[in-house]
């Protein structure tokens, strides 16, 4: 089996994927890798059942429960440990599982963000600073947590603490610490303790309860940089989301440094996508607040990208 499993293995790291899912339905296992180009199939083989189960076993879960189940292991292949999250669910029809590669790269570069030179040259200005709220939203799949990352990975100079549930990817210059309501380690309790080490930066992976928004504030309070994502349609959208969690209007005012709006869309004739970034300046956060409205730019920017050829207009793939 440990030859099979580093034949995909091999193929997932050279297409840089993060994810690889299984579906086994009447006997037979189907496996695809998510890629930056999209779904990739693989040929399925005789022993790729028994494949599923060695993983399962590694990750320390059991084959024949049918409960959800997450799991995870190290394996060490070609003078490297790899770290994966395994987590498997069972329906009427089939068993699958999402074997995550949780240190397969260190982020990518601002070029392989996005094409646009404006939004590169900000990400550039943003990572130099030392406080204030840094705000991703977008809706799922957007690329919200690999844009954090790949920021992130670019600081050098300063200690970075991140809180994520759960963690996404493993890098060497942040330490990492996994909300465990279980353990009894929730936001508030883990941002204390953070604060304690006095961090220069701080990512909070997702924002989704009240506790996690008001905490982020509080920390970006301190004077701690901190990023988060926050699931909005817009960036004005992540501002009402931001109130309905129960933010002081007063204390976001005072930290906001940016609020982005992003989506990810496929490049025109390729197979790589690319980000496409709005966003909201902590001045303009400011004159929301303050009751005035501000279109969002995003069918603009968009529509600017189709006309350049840059991105797939209506129609086209």
């Amino acid at each position: 089996m440990e030859k099979r499993f580093e034949e995909i293995l091999s193929r997932a790291l050279r297409s840089r994927v993060s994810d690889i899912h299984f579906q086994l339905n009447e006997g037979r296992l189907s496996i695809d890798m998510r890629t930056i180009s999209g779904i990739v199939h693989v040929k399925e083989r005789e022993e790729d059942v028994r494949l599923f189960n060695y993983l399962q076993y590694l990750a320390h879960l059991d084959v024949s429960s049918r409960s959800p189940q997450t799991g995870g292991f190290s394996y060490y292949y070609k003078g490297h440990y790899y770290d994966f999250r395994l987590a498997v669910i069972t329906t009427l029809k089939s068993r699958d599982g999402v074997l995550r590669i949780l240190n397969c790269h260190d982020g990518l570069r601002l070029d392989q963000l996005t094409y646009d030179h404006e939004i590169q040259d900000l990400f550039r200005q943003i990572i130099t600073m030392r406080s204030g709220l840094i705000v991703f939203s977008g809706l799922t799949g957007s690329g919200k947590t690999t844009t954090m990352y790949s920021l992130l990975s670019l600081i050098s100079d300063r200690s970075i603490y991140s809180l994520e549930d759960p963690i996404e990817v493993l890098q060497d210059n942040i330490v990492q610490l996994q909300i465990s309501e279980k353990a009894g380690l929730d936001y508030g309790g883990a941002i204390k303790q953070i604060l304690r080490h006095n961090p220069d930066v701080l990512m909070i992976g997702e924002i989704r309860d009240e506790k996690a928004a008001v905490m982020a504030v509080r920390a970006a309070l301190t004077g701690v940089l901190v990023f988060t994502s926050l699931h909005a349609a817009s960036a004005s959208g992540a501002i009402r989301r931001l109130l309905d969690l129960g933010v002081n209007e007063n204390d976001l005012a005072e930290v906001i440094r940016y609020i982005f709006s992003q989506r990810l869309l496929k490049k025109k004739g390729e197979r790589q996508y690319t980000g496409i970034y709005d966003y909201l300046t902590g001045e303009q956060v400011r004159t929301v607040l303050s009751g005035e409205r501000i279109e969002s730019r995003m069918e603009e920017i968009l529509l600017a990208a189709r006309q350049a050829g840059i991105i797939e207009g209506e129609g086209d793939g």
